[in-house]
């Protein structure tokens, strides 16, 4: 039989099987180390080795179940450190026009971590409701750029529910997991979306033992045919396994203009870089550029530590 992970409490995972009914299994002990065979980047030789890596199944995976245990992990299409979480389909970013600032910087963080790890990025912009027509066709044009990048972009009103039917239908059949600003509304978007969120939300804790007070881990509930992760502590990210030079491929605009440096990491100091003269020229975000910077030195200050 196959199911799906859709939450985990105190080492038991809450299964979803294909007809709808859920169990409440244990994993088996062989699923904690998985044989793989690789080159050891830290050895001179590239000739693949037989790898034994400590694994654990993790929400959102698709399982194999046998005998009353979780049996098989199988293949994972991605996986997620934080929130821990595998097969996701898109992250919807949940930002406010206003109260608090849009912040473009926090933007860019969270797509070099959705981009790193294959996942559809959805931008939905809440509370537009706080700006003029002015100030908010400003913003649209400010986030134009952003949809070239491939980030769709969807404005709501969560109170009168402008925009929400749009933004429901792009949840069907998917595994969407939110994330944004602090403060930006995102409850309040769920509660647009899916009414009946925090009445599942009370079920489900309470059918698993947790308080009302307790941290609650990721949890997945079913909506449309898809699921929406509910992931608590999602909304700050830093430069986590992102490396210097991967950094630059992140940021995918910097792909139309080759920088004739090879080993360039596209620093103040580099005079005659292709990704500098594009930002001279307007031909790359500034806001983008400025980005970029302070993710290159926060990544060199973890390399120190």
């Amino acid at each position: 039989m196959q199911g799906r992970i859709i939450s985990l409490t105190g080492g038991l995972y809450e299964v979803m099987m294909e007809d709808g009914a859920t169990l409440a299994l244990r994993a088996r002990g062989k699923l904690r180390y998985v044989k793989t065979y690789a080159a050891n980047p830290k050895a001179i030789s590239k000739k693949e080795q037989l790898i034994i890596q400590k694994t654990s199944p993790k929400v959102g995976d698709l399982v194999l179940i046998e005998n009353g245990s979780i049996d098989t992990i199988l293949d994972r299409k991605n996986e997620m450190i934080r929130p821990d979480i595998a097969n996701v389909d898109q992250i919807l970013l949940v930002f406010a026009a206003k109260e608090p600032e849009f912040s473009f910087h926090l933007l860019d963080l969270f797509l070099a971590n959705i981009l790193k790890q294959n996942i559809l990025p959805l931008l939905v912009v809440t509370k537009i409701d706080k700006l003029t027509i002015e100030e908010l066709n400003y913003l649209k044009l400010q986030l134009k750029s952003y949809e070239t990048l491939g980030c769709e972009v969807l404005y709501v009103n969560s109170k009168t529910k402008e925009g929400i039917p749009l933004v429901s239908a792009h949840l069907e059949n998917k595994l969407t997991v939110l994330a944004g600003q602090t403060g930006a509304g995102k409850s309040t978007l769920i509660n647009a979306i899916f009414p009946d969120f925090q009445l599942q939300t009370q079920e489900i804790s309470y059918a698993l033992g947790r308080g009302k007070h307790t941290t609650r881990m990721t949890t997945l509930y079913p909506y449309k045919g898809g699921f929406i992760g509910d992931t608590p502590g999602f909304s700050k990210l830093d430069v986590l396994g992102i490396g210097k030079r991967e950094l630059a491929h992140l940021f995918i605009e910097f792909k139309q203009y080759p920088c004739r440096f090879k080993d360039c990491l596209h620093q103040h100091n580099a005079l005659g870089c292709g990704i500098r003269e594009a930002v001279s020229q307007g031909l790359i975000l500034k806001s983008r550029y400025d980005s970029y910077l302070k993710m290159l030195d926060a990544i060199g200050k973890g390399e120190k530590k």
